[in-house]
């Protein structure tokens, strides 16, 4: 059986504006927030089932972390960490996220890349994440990427929604 992600771990500087960019935006919720002797947690869920698991889902997704130690707060503009994406349904729902995100105030990037279409953003802190709906099965769908990849018009976005 191949490996599938669990989570993904984040450290911050802004404990409570990070958690709260990612359940606004993504619409994730808090499963738990705790701390040890040297950092503070937010881990964030979803509520998608996990096969043959809990029946509330995952306890995380993404965990949020910020030191305790204020000499070790300041992280830096760089990470080795280019992106990480999130999936939704569909067209729909992608959308609504983009919706979401323009009333929050944060710049969105909608891109095609014929086996998905993606909105790229930055959080407060500058990370790079990808929302994203699967469309290697639609008619005008791709079964792979080929390293093609252009800009998608939000009015397409719209039309394809809209189905």
């Amino acid at each position: 059986m191949p490996a599938r992600l669990g989570h993904l771990r984040l450290d911050v500087n802004d404990l409570d504006r990070q958690t709260a960019f990612y359940t606004e935006a993504l619409g994730l919720t808090v499963r738990e927030r705790t701390s040890d002797d040297e950092s503070h947690y937010a881990f964030l869920t979803d509520d998608q089932p996990i096969p043959g698991g809990a029946d509330d889902g995952m306890h995380h997704r993404l965990v949020l972390r910020q030191s305790r130690d204020a000499s070790k707060q300041t992280l830096g503009e760089t990470t080795r960490l280019d992106h990480f994406a999130w999936e939704v349904d569909d067209e729909a729902e992608l959308l609504t996220f983009v919706e979401r995100l323009r009333a929050m105030g944060v710049e969105t990037d909608l891109q095609e890349a014929q086996i998905a279409w993606q909105c790229y953003v930055h959080d407060p802190e500058g990370v790079k994440l990808e929302v994203y709906c699967d469309r290697r099965a639609r008619p005008d769908g791709a079964p792979l990427w080929k390293g093609r990849q252009e800009d998608l018009s939000e009015d397409r976005l719209r039309e394809a929604a809209a189905r």
